[in-house]
């Protein structure tokens, strides 16, 4: 009985250590530039650059803000490079971070976040941090009642960041973006 007790207690003990050092919000802070780009699925002749990448994260005290380029459709299905700018503030869901409208400003992306209610023609706009990885997710419903669901993942890999967007539209249409990320000037 006494090893079982003490093996428990070596379970606690390295389960905490192991979450004390996993990565927090502040890692990711700073300005991240594109070193690689590479589009794959049904993306209609998108060209981006490496550059197109770049990212923009500052970490606050109640959150983060964070800038990049995303996909928005333009006429119908083409997609075209967009500006996104967000601040998020933590849920009382651990690692959950809600959209805050007052400190962000979209460029044609998203219609109305504010309350972030797709059927009513808004954008739900929310972040994850889990584990090595930072997650912003968008979900809307397009004029005619599909989904546009789009997924901006960056995860912490040798002093840089690994980049995986996914843009999901109805009829099983998906694009992806994958890149990486280093630290500007450095």
């Amino acid at each position: 009985m006494r090893w079982r007790l003490s093996a428990l207690a070596g379970l606690a003990v390295a389960s905490a250590t192991a979450s004390a050092a996993d990565p927090t919000i502040e890692d990711f802070g700073g300005s991240w530039q594109g070193t690689a780009v590479q589009i794959s699925g049904d993306h209609q002749g998108l060209t981006l650059e490496p550059a197109d990448l770049d990212t923009q994260i500052e970490t606050r005290t109640d959150g983060f803000r964070i800038s990049l380029i995303g996909l928005a459709r333009k006429d119908g299905d083409a997609l075209v490079p967009t500006k996104i700018d967000a601040s998020f503030v933590p849920t009382d869901r651990p690692g959950v971070y809600a959209f805050e409208p007052g400190g962000s400003s979209f460029f044609g992306l998203f219609a109305d976040p504010a309350t972030g209610n797709p059927l009513d023609g808004e954008t739900l706009l929310w972040a994850r941090l889990d584990g090595p990885t930072l997650t912003v997710y968008s979900l809307a419903i397009t004029e005619n009642g599909g989904f546009d669901l789009n997924r901006y993942a960056r995860s912490l890999d040798d002093g840089g960041l690994q980049v995986l967007y996914t843009h999901r539209m109805e009829n099983n249409r998906v694009v992806t973006v994958a890149g990486r990320l280093e630290p500007k000037g450095g």
